[in-house]
């Protein structure tokens, strides 16, 4: 059975996409509704989900946030957009960020039951599909040999300036912007495959490669890029960004989406472990030599992090400041930027609209390498810390004031007074008025 989650600050229309949803033939465990992206956030935290419907305007936090936090959280949820006429072209770039659908507001029942029906019944459809690339050996279109060793020589900086622009044509249209970054991706071919098995022959280490570039490929496949071959068991994916997404953390999320995906495919469907390094965003052509090393210097960092799968370089030297560290010193680095980040976390746990991208601009760190540093060393996720101090301090006031639910619900940082309950009920097993009859 599955569980869907409906999100749109319209509570009618969350209603009514629920009702439908639960009346059709679909098997469904359980419809959550939340009103905002927050709330959205909160059942992603705290549930299994497997298929989102969200509204693609919403205050405080739109469709395409949320979009970026579901896939930091878990890439593999299918999201469907719920859009009114005129909001096409923001739509449009949701698919790019990994929507799979968008749906224009009124929505008929049979038309959404279909869309969720085929996205469900993808969903168990990628295993089987990825599983058939194992066996394929063919590269792509456009990583013949040629263009693989075009890119190798664009990358390490042995072409001359005046060969650019032929190689470029080469190339062909796919490749015609202005700014571009680099992720590249280390592949553990030791074991791997469908039964995740020990792999010990030349020719299975060669299909699982060319299996592991295809689902680089299709995860890709909603940006611009060329994927290449740079070492035995290294991809370079070059990921071209269009001009209106270059600025602030949008666009570092962007590639760090692709990143985890990536990741997250490779591991899911053929069993490949992979380390990530990931570099700035730079304009020109001429930067491919720079931002190929940028990405080579993240993924080197995976050396001494070993628990974590994908390094951006603005990270880099953000925790240290010197290089050739002892173990002994990175810790204590990290555990500097953790307590900084438990101290912001807890002056503003209780601000409405508190957002991971909040927590990790305070200590100038992504989102996703301080979820990886405050997981190491406290051994619980960002949020879910936020959340225990959130209970705490609403269970104090329950215990200790005639506060009434909605006072105690804004105070702590929640929208509603029934997703307060909600959560409450999650966290403690038993719902408010439970706990006041039973004290402490």
């Amino acid at each position: 059975m599955v569980n869907i989650l409906v999100v749109d600050d319209e509570p009618m229309i969350c209603k009514g996409v629920a009702t439908i949803l639960k009346q059709s033939n679909l098997d469904i465990a359980e419809v959550f509704i939340a009103y905002n992206g927050f709330e959205a956030l909160d059942f992603i935290h705290l549930e299994k989900i497997d298929l989102v419907f969200t509204d693609i305007q919403m205050e405080k936090m739109n469709g395409i946030e949320l979009i970026e936090n579901i896939f930091m959280e878990d890439p593999t949820i299918p999201i469907v957009i719920l859009s009114a006429h005129g909001e096409f072209e923001y739509a449009q770039k949701a698919i790019r960020f990994g929507a799979k659908e968008y749906l224009v507001k009124p929505i008929t029942p049979p038309h959404l039951i279909s869309v969720a029906t085929k996205l469900l019944g993808e969903k168990k459809e990628k295993q089987r599909h990825f599983s058939n690339l194992e066996s394929s050996r063919t590269l792509s279109e456009h990583t013949s040999l040629e263009m693989n060793y075009y890119l190798n020589e664009l990358v390490t900086g042995t072409v001359h300036e005046s060969e650019v622009p032929a190689i470029m044509e080469k190339l062909g249209t796919r490749m015609r912007g202005t700014h571009y970054s680099m992720l590249v991706i280390k592949l553990s071919l030791d074991r791997g495959g469908i039964h995740d098995q020990e792999i010990s022959t030349l020719k299975d280490r060669s299909l699982l490669k060319y299996a592991a570039l295809n689902i680089i490929e299709e995860t890709a496949n909603q940006w611009c890029h060329l994927v290449f071959n740079t070492h035995n068991s290294t991809f370079s994916l070059l990921l071209q960004i269009p001009e209106e997404e270059i600025r602030g953390s949008q666009s570092i999320n962007q590639l760090l989406m692709v990143a985890q995906m990536s990741h997250t495919n490779l591991q899911k469907y053929v069993n490949v472990k992979s380390q990530i390094g990931i570099s700035r965003i730079r304009e020109g052509i001429t930067q491919l030599p720079v931002i190929y090393q940028e990405a080579l210097e993240s993924l080197a960092w995976s050396e001494t992090h070993k628990g974590h799968h994908m390094f951006y370089i603005e990270d880099i030297g953000k925790t240290t400041n010197e290089q050739n560290l002892t173990n002994t010193q990175v810790d204590e680095a990290n555990n500097r930027i953790v307590y900084e980040t438990k101290t912001y976390i807890e002056g503003h746990f209780c601000d409405k609209g508190l957002k991971l991208q909040d927590i990790a601009d305070a200590v100038h760190l992504s989102p996703n390498y301080l979820s990886y540093l405050f997981k190491k060393v406290m051994g619980v996720n960002i949020w879910d810390y936020v959340t225990k101090l959130r209970m705490e301090k609403g269970k104090q006031l329950i215990l200790t004031t005639d506060k009434r639910r909605y006072e105690i619900s804004e105070e702590i940082g929640y929208e509603s007074p029934e997703h307060f309950s909600k959560i409450f009920k999650k966290h403690f097993g038993l719902n408010i008025s439970e706990l006041k009859h039973t004290g402490p």
